[in-house]
């Protein structure tokens, strides 16, 4: 069918019915398309370019058709949404497109789509794979990368920006300056080092995955053969597991509270800050990231349950003190760091904390004027300016708690951590310690028979028990109330708050 376009035409176009001529009065007329097979109407306007037209099929695109020596090429100029930007010059611009096309499919004798591929191919920079491969993990399909492995590939990408390595291109890039830039890098961080190379490989190696599958598909040979980063893999210059722990062991990196001290002196020093410069929100942070065993991006966003609809419980993290028909009461983590939701039975004191939470939340909020976005959080931000509404970076307390309970080292991961250590010292079976633990090697889900839940609801209560009877004044406050008292020592007296930095007010008086 060839007929003079307009952009009002092209929309009425559809893939169940074609036109295939026009009346006495000039209306186009259409026939069923009951195979829904795609169709193609061309150009005829002296505006356009000889074989151009649109392509209909689940997406509208303009193609531009031409013959050479005998040979045809029928690229693709592109999608009609795209050009529908500039809706008045939509038209004029694809026509403008296909012409330049069809002159270079003269010139060259090739599609100017594959051209350009093979010139993206060769061309393909460092930057570019890294762009590249970000985007495939945020929109894949199946497990779809979270923000904090986002943020973790954007961290390695900055090093090599740092380098100036980002504007290079693959195929320059040599094995041994990869190698000598790995060694200089890591002695001062080693960690780091490796993970930024690990990320520039992997990013790399897809690229290289995808043009295998562009040049199979036009019948050519690949133009990224190699991976340079692939060096350090053949030199064996990774660290193997061992070597890391053994590392992380000699350098105290890895700190978690003791069953025996520390976890007890920890408690007993944050239950006393709470009423100390506005600390209870971080206070209970603290303290159920240790009674959980969660990551810090698991817990901070949590919502109350009772707040949202059931659908919106599918999907967000939250408190749910009620419990469903297949669990009794939990906390729900989202899309963890894994990719797989998670669900932890709450135990009672943990249960008795949160609604004590429930209290105060509620009345910071108000307190600070929040607006509806911070009052469904568990842990609400500490400004009305957060982004994201809720408390999220504790750093600066617990240094403080650290400080004042006399501990050496403690990190927020440190109370993950610490929470194993007292599961392992209460001989929790393995399997149990998994689920816990939410770990991707576990058979882990998050749907449970009730006895399956029954034994989990049991450990937990007995490793909150085992973690809060070293704090008896803590474990006091929160017990439930037929449980016996623990003899407790004189509550912990903190610190007085220091008094806030910056500029000395203003004396008004002087001036009247």
């Amino acid at each position: 069918m060839k007929i003079e376009l307009t952009m009002a035409l092209i929309k009425r176009l559809r893939l169940d019915s074609k036109p295939v001529g026009i009346d006495a009065k000039g209306e186009l007329l259409f026939e069923p398309n009951p195979s829904g097979k795609d169709y193609i109407v061309y150009d005829s306007s002296q505006e356009a370019p000889p074989g151009f037209g649109v392509r209909v099929a689940k997406k509208k695109t303009f193609v531009i058709r031409r013959k050479v020596h005998g040979k045809s090429f029928m690229p693709t100029v592109g999608n009609v949404a795209d050009f529908m930007a500039d809706t008045k010059s939509a038209l004029s611009n694809a026509r403008a497109k296909a012409g330049k096309m069809a002159l270079e499919i003269v010139e060259t004798r090739a599609n100017p789509n594959e051209t350009a591929r093979k010139r993206s191919a060769a061309e393909l920079t460092l930057g570019d794979a890294f762009e590249k491969y970000r985007h495939h993990l945020a929109t894949r399909t199946q497990r779809p990368a979270t923000k904090e492995t986002l943020r973790v590939a954007d961290r390695a990408a900055r090093k090599f920006a740092a380098w100036k390595w980002m504007d290079k291109r693959i195929k320059e890039l040599t094995p041994d300056e990869i190698q000598q830039r790995f060694e200089v890098g890591k002695s001062a961080h080693p960690t780091a080092n490796e993970q930024a190379f690990r990320w520039a490989s992997a990013a790399v190696r897809w690229c290289m995955g995808m043009e295998e599958l562009d040049a199979a598909s036009a019948g050519r040979e690949p133009l990224l053969r190699a991976n340079p980063f692939m060096i350090l893999t053949i030199n064996k210059a990774f660290r193997s597991r061992e070597q890391i722990e053994a590392a992380r062991e000699e350098e105290g990196k890895r700190n978690p509270l003791t069953p025996s001290k520390t976890v007890g002196e920890f408690l007993e020093v944050a239950w006393a800050k709470r009423a100390v410069n506005d600390n209870e929100t971080g206070v209970h942070y603290l303290i159920l990231m240790l009674l959980w065993g969660c990551r810090k991006s698991e817990h901070a966003p949590c919502k109350w349950g009772e707040l949202l609809s059931r659908e919106e419980r599918m999907v967000v993290s939250h408190v749910n003190f009620e419990g469903d028909e297949k669990h009794g009461p939990h906390v729900f983590f989202a899309n963890t760091k894994n990719g797989r939701n998670h669900r932890l039975p709450l135990g009672p004191m943990a249960t008795e904390l949160l609604r004590r939470r429930q209290v105060s939340a509620a009345e910071e909020c108000a307190r600070r004027g929040f607006e509806i976005k911070s009052r469904g959080f568990v842990f609400p931000a500490r400004s009305v300016k957060s982004k994201s509404g809720h408390y999220s970076d504790a750093t600066t307390l617990l240094d403080a708690l650290r400080d004042e309970a006399r501990i050496d080292k403690l990190t927020r991961h440190d109370l993950r951590r610490s929470f194993g250590a007292v599961m392992e010292s209460l001989d929790v079976p393995e399997g149990i310690r998994k689920r816990f633990f939410n770990h991707a090697d576990a058979n882990v889900t998050d749907t449970y028979t009730k006895p399956e839940w029954a034994l989990l609801t049991e450990w937990m209560t007995r490793i909150e028990q085992g973690i809060l009877a070293k704090a008896p004044n803590v474990y006091n406050a929160l017990k439930p109330v037929d449980w016996p008292m623990l003899p407790a020592p004189e509550p912990h007296v903190s610190r007085a708050a220091k008094p806030r930095s910056g500029r000395p007010k203003k004396d008004l008086t002087s001036r009247q």
